[in-house]
């Protein structure tokens, strides 16, 4: 089996060096358990000159989509990584009335413009992987998509890197951009003898709302920090954290879900806002706390409650641990997508095996020759 993944510039970026050096994740078990070549923006230089100049007039994303569909006869499998990059090459493989093998890996299909093009489009996805159930209800009973074709799987965290680490806990923590709400845990934090550091910052090139609001309501607290971080260094700030924090806007997707994984990961108990699409990791009272999104009271007494009782963070983050090794790695989530992957290829070539039996036993009838069976 062949793949080609189409995936947005940046994401499972492969440093085998940095891995080595146990610096980042493994980025590089994806490609070393399916057998595929990995597409993005900077792939379209390998285009045809021709094809090169048209796609410097469009958005990269339809770029990528339509080199993709011109070299998808190379391939027995597309594995889409990518809300954009699914909905686009679908509606490209509908409206060309052509069939490819399809795995789409999906993040956020409830906003209205995705959900409206998904809706016209899943007819032409084999299958789509889902992790949140919120997601999987909306596309069953909002979008009619069937659910034989949805695979619902934990998310993934690369559970050898991120990993319990012994050090003295003198702060908590806070990372992530999107769906964030800083201020609420600013408010909360404010005046505690606790050291909170915000891991948030310009992310592939876009400044974030929720992180430009950090700086608008005064200056930060004399306890806060706010610094971008690259993924060891993060490591070890969840290393010295007694927990993690997760302050979240309301929204039915799972916001903040690498976060809170990467964190239960390091064996961390985790205090996030209970908003509805996240639902399906943090078990209230056992691996972390819910408190209500927007209330900076009830978060404060969280934080508190969880600082002066540090066996108790510990029970937690031993749990949340426990749960990330039995659910969530990323050896269990690449084997699922390969899985995904040859099951579709497999059931293509029974299904063109039989058509060919069909015909050959067509032409038998017809002219009255005998075949062994």
């Amino acid at each position: 089996m062949k793949a080609l993944t189409l995936l947005t510039t940046g994401l499972l970026k492969l440093d085998k060096e940095k891995e080595l050096r146990d610096e980042c994740p493994r980025a590089s078990l994806y490609e070393e358990t399916i057998d595929t070549d990995m597409f993005n923006e900077d792939s379209l230089k390998h285009a045809p000159i021709w094809r090169r100049w048209l796609y410097r007039f469009i958005p990269p994303v339809l770029a990528e989509v339509l080199e993709a569909y011109a070299l998808r006869k190379k391939y027995d499998v597309v594995i889409s990584w990518s809300d954009p990059h699914t909905l686009l090459f679908a509606a490209l493989l509908k409206l060309t009335r052509k069939r490819v093998p399809t795995v789409a890996l999906m993040f956020w299909i409830s906003k209205p413009k995705k959900a409206a093009l998904l809706k016209r489009v899943h007819s032409h996805i084999d299958t789509i992987v889902l992790w949140t159930s919120t997601h999987r209800e909306f596309a069953i009973n909002n979008l009619g998509v069937p659910p034989e074709k949805i695979r619902f799987i934990p998310y993934y965290v690369d559970q050898k890197f991120w990993r319990p680490m012994p050090r003295p806990t003198d702060m908590i923590c806070s990372a992530g951009v999107e769906m964030r709400d800083y201020p609420t845990l600013l408010e909360a934090v404010k005046g505690l003898d606790i050291h909170c550091h915000i891991a948030a910052g310009n992310f592939r090139g876009k400044l974030f709302r929720t992180v430009s609001a950090i700086y608008e309501h005064g200056p930060l607290p004399d306890n806060v920090t706010v610094e971008k971080l690259g993924a060891d260094e993060l490591r070890q700030i969840y290393a010295r954290s007694r927990f993690v924090v997760v302050p979240l806007l309301q929204s039915d997707s799972d916001n903040g879900l690498t976060t809170i994984l990467e964190a239960m990961a390091m064996g961390k108990a985790v205090i996030c806002s209970q908003i509805r699409g996240q639902r399906d990791v943090i078990q209230d009272g056992k691996t972390g706390i819910f408190v209500p999104p927007g209330d900076p009271g009830r978060l404060r007494e969280a934080i508190l409650d969880l600082w002066n009782n540090p066996e108790k963070a510990e029970t937690l983050g031993r749990e949340a641990r426990r749960f990330v090794e039995t659910h969530t790695t990323w050896d269990q989530f690449v084997k699922n997508i390969n899985t995904f992957a040859e099951e579709l290829v497999d059931s293509r070539n029974d299904s063109s095996k039989n058509a060919q039996r069909n015909r050959t036993l067509a032409r038998t009838h017809a002219t009255g020759t005998s075949i062994p069976l």
